[in-house]
């Protein structure tokens, strides 16, 4: 059989062509599938692109209904389906600001606003650029607002900040001293609570809720009452909840126009009608005196914009008032004085002369140095108008038996022209009455030093706020050498009365710098740039950095050095990213401050829904902000999650005649939001002819990129009309946990 074997040489061959071949198909299709794995996976991540941003237009949607006409405890729910992806929280870059200008051909320029560092850049080429006041918002659900009461302090009076829709109850108001827990109050959003302050060692509230707080010695006194909302533009108001002690006590309230007043005192409601007189420098006024029993919330509300003086002690002699300018600053050239009998000190602390006149009266204020007058004047009614012709202090107080003042008042920063800066300068003249000086840091630290009767220097820091000393008479200077902004109280006698603001309320950098070009200004607060995400937020709820903040840009106009002429509100506020893998890591879609945002494909940011705004009729610009904030019980990751969104509360931020609005935005996603806001420009025939020139941009209405290229900032052109503008913010607490099958 051996020998009948035969070898055939073409099947063999064809035999392993076919293995070949077939080898040859495989590494093919192999090659062909590993070419087309990026395609397959872009596909994919298109799918998941796709099906997450229309579960997140959803979101954004029912959340702006909430946001614009909701009230607080009012909620929606909403469901996201993830695929492969997973959903989580970044708190640290879904960022954005807006600005406005209050003066005509003026600007306003910021630069590094949502950085972690402590410097901040400003741009105003218009004027001198006098100071620069910083409010911290405390926007979040884990951010409690601090009150630390000064030490000559006795009973603290608080009740809840009333705003556009106030939070719900109840409050809850730790009693801290130092890091101890002293105790705990609690009390409802329309109730009032008085705290013993001489039983703890430097007490400083912990609250839920923003809270309106007085503090008094002795028997009381006098004090300026802010008003819920106050203007941007000078600090009057409308409406004021005060929370008023048992006992006798006396409100007035003055305005530069007639006035129709509604109080609500014990469930009572009246309505007065205040007039002014149109033939002279007088404007109206209206007070009452009241008697109660127990201590009572009183509302007041105004038609027109009006300042508010409480005075808790009638029958005595300790009421100092330190009086807002018609700018809203304590350095002015334009005073509202009350029509209640006491006293006027018209403090001068520039180098030269400075002349006051009022209806049929004036007098000359010497350089560094201040004259007392009796007031009002024999014969006028109304509540005279007080013209300077540059800029000093004016304080009324009622000590009816002589000139000197007793009470407690805010000595104003000379610098700033408002509570807190760089440097106080102010002379005493009690003679026989020793004054106490008591001063407090409104940052982080600084140096400091006092010149005076006993000169000395000093160290103050967030942890050692208060320090207190004595002065005699004369000139006295405290001066910040290196460091945060100080806040100066000087207490005369044994009672007095004061309104504590909140430790990241009115911090104000003096800069008094004339410049074309960026102003490079030091936040007063500690930096936290470099540090984790863990450590920032812990800095938020401590206050030791804001999480939110706003800037209100201190400048001379033809009225005075110490003009509020330009706001600006910063926020960081968390976002909610759903991150999945396309052909690369990294892709995302994000639901942050309205808008909806992706990088996909190949982290090109686009815009899939632009942040919530109105406009119109006219040159009219609206805007609400829906603040999402996840609450401690969410859970983050790749399960079928429930989302619970509540309007925790929606408060006001301005509403005011501007000149310029501008809005910018976090990167990656600034650039694409400005552009696609500005999308209409495409059809301006001024914008093809004159490229970046809004001065000669006349046939378009809308955002505009500014500059016109790369930018994240827009700038809300109307051609030079005056903008009717108004911006909120909706505070939404989300609650986000695994669906439950």
């Amino acid at each position: 059989m051996k020998q009948n074997l035969t070898r055939d040489e073409n099947a063999v061959s064809a035999a392993v062509a076919t293995v070949l071949l077939f080898g040859g198909v495989v590494s093919i299709i192999g090659l062909m599938l590993v070419s087309m794995l990026p395609i397959i996976e872009e596909l994919e991540g298109s799918i998941e692109r796709d099906d997450m941003s229309s579960q997140m237009m959803i979101l954004a949607q029912n959340t702006e209904v909430l946001s614009e006409h909701g009230m607080p405890g009012d909620s929606t729910e909403a469901q996201l389906i993830p695929l492969d992806g997973s959903l989580s929280w970044d708190s640290t870059r879904g960022g954005m600001w807006y600005s406005a200008t209050w003066q005509d051909d003026t600007t306003f320029r910021m630069k590094g606003i949502l950085d972690f560092d402590d410097n901040v850049e400003v741009k105003h080429p218009e004027s001198k650029t006098t100071a620069i006041c910083y409010d911290d918002l405390r926007l979040g659900l884990t951010r409690p607002f601090y009150y630390s009461v000064p030490n000559w302090v006795d009973i603290v009076t608080v009740s809840a900040q009333q705003g556009l829709a106030a939070p719900l109850g109840p409050i809850k108001i730790k009693l801290l001293s130092g890091e101890t827990l002293n105790s705990l109050v609690s009390m409802n959003v329309d109730e009032s609570a008085i705290i013993d302050v001489t039983q703890y060692n430097q007490l400083r509230l912990e609250s839920t809720h923003e809270l309106v707080v007085f503090g008094s010695s002795g028997q009381g006194g006098a004090t300026m009452v802010t008003p819920d909302n106050p203007s941007q533009i000078d600090q009057s108001g409308r409406s004021w909840n005060i929370p008023l002690p048992a006992g006798d006590s006396v409100i007035e309230i003055i305005s530069k126009e007639s006035n129709m007043i509604t109080t609500v005192i014990q469930g009572m409601e009246e309505t007065i009608i205040a007039l002014d007189d149109e033939n002279s420098r007088t404007g109206s006024y209206w007070n009452t005196a009241l008697s109660l029993g127990e201590p009572t919330v009183i509302s007041v509300a105004t038609s027109a914009p009006s300042r508010l003086i409480l005075v808790t002690e009638v029958t005595g002699s300790s009421g100092v008032v330190g009086l807002s300018s018609n700018t809203g600053s304590y350095l002015g050239t334009e005073f509202l004085t009350p029509q209640m009998d006491g006293y006027l000190e018209l403090t001068n602390p520039s180098d030269s002369t400075a002349t006051a006149t009022w209806q049929s009266g004036g007098v000359s204020i010497p350089s560094l140095t201040t004259e007392v007058i009796a007031w009002p004047p024999t014969g006028l009614s109304g509540s005279p108008i007080i013209d300077v012709d540059q800029d000093i202090m004016v304080s009324w107080h009622n000590n009816r038996s002589n000139a000197i003042s007793l009470g407690t008042s805010i000595i104003p920063a000379y610098d700033t022209g408002f509570s807190s800066g760089l440097r106080h300068l102010f002379a005493t003249h009690n003679s026989a009455q020793i004054d106490t000086i008591s001063t407090q840091i409104a940052g982080y630290e600084a140096n400091w030093n006092y010149s005076g009767d006993n000169s000395f220097n000093y160290t103050s820091s967030y942890d050692n706020q208060f320090h207190s000393f004595s002065i005699g008479d004369g000139m006295h200077d405290i001066s910040v050498t290196d460091g945060h902004p100080l806040r100066v109280y000087r207490v005369s006698g044994d009672s007095g009365l004061i309104e504590i603001y909140h430790d990241g309320k009115e911090r104000c950098v003096g800069i008094g710098t004339t410049a074309s070009g960026w102003i490079s200004t030091e936040l007063p607060w500690d930096t936290v740039a470099g540090r984790s995400e863990l450590q920032i937020l812990d800095a938020w709820k401590q206050g030791n950095h804001p999480s939110s903040y706003s800037v209100h840009l201190i400048a001379s106009n033809d009225i005075s050095d110490y003009s509020t002429v330009a706001s600006a509100w910063i926020f960081h506020i968390s976002r909610l990213t759903y991150e999945f893998t396309s052909s690369v890591t990294g892709m995302e879609v994000a639901y942050s401050n309205g808008a909806v945002l992706t990088n996909h494909p190949e982290f090109l940011p686009t815009v899939l829904k632009q942040p919530n705004d109105r406009s119109g009729p006219g040159p009219r610009f609206a805007s609400t902000i829906p603040a999402l904030n996840p609450t401690s019980d969410s859970t983050v990751g790749s399960g079928v999650m429930d989302l619970d969104i509540e309007l925790a509360y929606r408060e006001s931020l301005a509403s005011e005649i501007s000149y310029e609005v501008r809005r910018g935005w976090y990167s990656p996603y600034g650039s694409a939001i400005a552009n696609l806001a500005a999308s209409g420009l495409d059809q301006s025939l001024d914008w093809t002819i004159y490229p970046g020139n809004l001065d000669l941009l006349t046939d378009y209405v809308g955002w505009v990129p500014d500059p016109s290229i790369g930018t994240s900032e827009a700038v809300w052109h109307t051609n030079g009309a005056p903008i009717q503008f108004s911006l909120q913010l909706a505070s939404l607490d989300v609650t986000m946990v695994e669906a439950v099958e």
